[in-house]
This record gives structure tokens, C-alpha cells and sequence, in this order.
């Protein structure tokens, strides 16, 4: 699930290359995400997921995040202002002020990869939408590629996990990845030597919503990286509590550890809670196989394989 420095021993034997990263400079701010009080919406097509947040307008702009994931592991997110009347038919206007992205590596040595980067954008970016339906349940923007979507209130979509059998064990993971892997992408230098920053250091980055991951890295030779999650929330539906850990030798080969909490929010329901164990998950030159160890309360263990979701998000949250 983790990609967190998995490979940085590689980078470590060159020498002087494990002291580079995107931000060598340790004084650099690294939390430069914004929190987001609003509305969380997910769009699903062909298997990917891209989440709106939409902070409510009072007379004046609001912020935004929008959140692109694709499978196998990519994301990217967008965060800045919206501003319009958000109704009927109206136009609406979103200006980004930043762009994080973290791109599939999975094929590319660690010397090559390039990992979670981020662009600051001034003047902002703007993109162009119209609000075709928005009825509370359904909003539906066209325009804009950066943001057209048909999205579905996410706490609305979550209620189609139900039960405690493998499959609401697997849609259950998969929601709770989906926060996993969008907090990878606001870490300066995930998946890439760029990590080796936070070599002997703890560094909290805060949730869209709420709370905090920390990040801590030891053992440069053999590194041994560190998660940790305090009520961290990305999106409305998902909060995580929990640690993940990565320890590899120097050819990126070793295993996951840690158990990570997650809470499945859903309207009018009561919430799914569960926990990921991540003690037979294996890494070989930094990619994931085996499986992630799914438990929901009331339920008994699940495995989940790595690799691509089964069953699919539109599966799982519905048509």
C-alpha cells in the first residue's frame, strides 16, 4: 500500500545522491496543503476516482481540493479557490493555486524516479465549469477537464458497503487506500530518494480535513520508514488511525508492516469500522505483493490482494 522510501538504500550507495531531493533544503516549508471544511463528491470512471471538496459559498470565493487517483498508483491534487453561485445552470470558476502530483514509478529504478513533487501556481490557474445539476445528491460540472465530472455525494455512495463478508472487507480497503494515497501525494519526495530529507527527523502533514500523517525515516543503508496516522481525513467518509512501516535492504527488497485503523462513514448509517494489517505484504525491488489483512469489527480476517481493486469502485459504491 506504502511506497514510502522503500528504495532509498539504493540511493543510498551513491553517495552524495542520497542527500538530493526535490526540497534538499531542510529549512524549506514542507506542509504547504490547505484544510478544506466542505462537501466531499467522487466521480468514478473506468476505475478511477477523482473526489471533489467543495467548501460552501457565502456571497465570495471558497475553497477547493480536487482529488485524481488512478489505478495502479497515481495521483494527483488540485487545490485553490471556487467561486460562483454553485446553482441551476450558473457558471462557476475554480483559480488553483497548487498542483501535487505523484506519478506511477512502479517499472523505474529508484535512481530514476522522481516522486511526489509539487507546483505552486501564481497567478492562479483558472478553469472554466457550468453547474448542470446540483440537488444536493448529484452535482454534475462540464467544461473544464480539470474539474467535469457527474459526482455523487461520497457519503450517499458509501452506503452501498454494507455487511461484513469479503467483499464490503475489500470496498472498505479500498476506500481507506484511496485516503492512504492521496496523503502520499502531499509528502515532498514520496516513492523517490527525496525522502532521504526526512532521514532521523518526524515531520506531520496535515489532513485535508483533519488531523496528521507523520513521516520518519532511519537506517539510511537499510531504511526503515514510518506512517503514522493521527485521525487523518482527506475526504468526508474516510478517518485514519494507525502507522504503516516499509524496511527493505538495499535492493528494495523486504515487507510492510504496521496496522492501520480506518472509520467508513456513511449517511444515515452507522459507520464501518475496521483495521488493515499489513504483516503479509512482501516488497521486491519496491513493488507490493501478497496481501493486505482486512478486518471489520463484527467480521472475521480478509485477504485483499495487491495489485488492481476487485472489486471495482463502481462495484463497490454503486452505479
Amino acid at each position: 500500500m506504502t511506497r514510502s522510501a522503500i528504495l532509498l538504500a539504493v540511493m543510498a550507495v551513491a553517495g552524495a545522491a542520497a542527500c538530493l531531493g526535490p526540497y534538499p533544503d531542510l529549512g524549506a516549508r514542507l506542509d504547504v496543503g490547505s484544510r478544506v471544511n466542505g462537501t466531499s463528491y467522487i466521480a468514478l470512471d473506468a476505475g478511477a476516482a477523482r473526489i471533489l471538496i467543495l467548501a460552501p459559498l457565502d456571497g465570495g470565493p471558497a475553497p477547493f481540493t480536487r482529488i485524481d487517483e488512478h489505478q495502479p498508483r497515481a495521483v494527483e491534487t488540485l487545490q485553490g479557490s471556487w467561486a460562483g453561485t454553485g446553482a441551476g445552470s450558473d457558471a462557476v470558476t475554480f483559480s488553483s493555486t497548487i498542483l501535487f502530483t505523484l506519478p506511477d514509478e512502479a517499472s523505474l529504478p529508484v535512481s530514476s524516479r522522481r516522486g511526489a513533487t509539487r507546483r505552486e501556481f501564481s497567478p492562479p490557474a483558472e478553469s472554466d465549469a457550468t453547474v448542470d445539476v446540483f440537488d444536493g445528491e448529484t452535482l454534475v460540472l462540464s467544461g473544464s477537464s480539470d474539474v467535469a465530472g457527474h459526482y455523487g455525494k461520497l457519503l450517499g455512495r458509501t452506503t452501498h458497503i454494507s455487511g461484513t463478508d469479503a467483499t464490503a472487507s475489500a470496498c472498505a480497503f479500498h476506500m481507506a487506500n484511496l485516503a492512504v494515497e492521496s496523503s502520499e501525494a502531499r509528502i515532498p519526495g514520496f516513492n523517490s530518494a527525496g525522502l532521504t530529507q526526512f532521514l532521523n527527523r518526524e515531520e506531520p502533514f496535515a489532513g485535508i480535513l483533519s488531523g496528521t500523517v507523520t513521516i520518519s525515516l532511519v537506517n539510511l543503508f537499510s531504511p526503515v520508514t514510518t506512517n503514522r496516522f493521527a485521525n487523518y481525513a482527506d475526504f468526508e467518509g474516510v478517518v485514519l488511525d494507525g502507522e504503516q512501516v516499509s524496511s527493505t535492504n538495499a535492493s528494495g527488497d523486504g515487507a510492510l508492516s504496521g496496522v492501520l485503523n480506518f472509520s467508513i462513514a456513511r449517511e444515515g448509517l452507522p459507520p464501518l469500522e475496521g483495521r488493515v494489517d499489513y504483516r503479509e505484504v512482501t516488497l521486491t525491488g519496491g513493488n507490493e505483493s501478497g496481501n493486505y489483512l482486512v478486518t471489520l469489527d463484527g467480521g472475521t480476517e480478509v485477504r485483499v490482494p495487491t495489485g488492481h481493486r476487485i472489486p471495482s469502485l463502481e462495484e463497490c459504491l454503486g452505479p
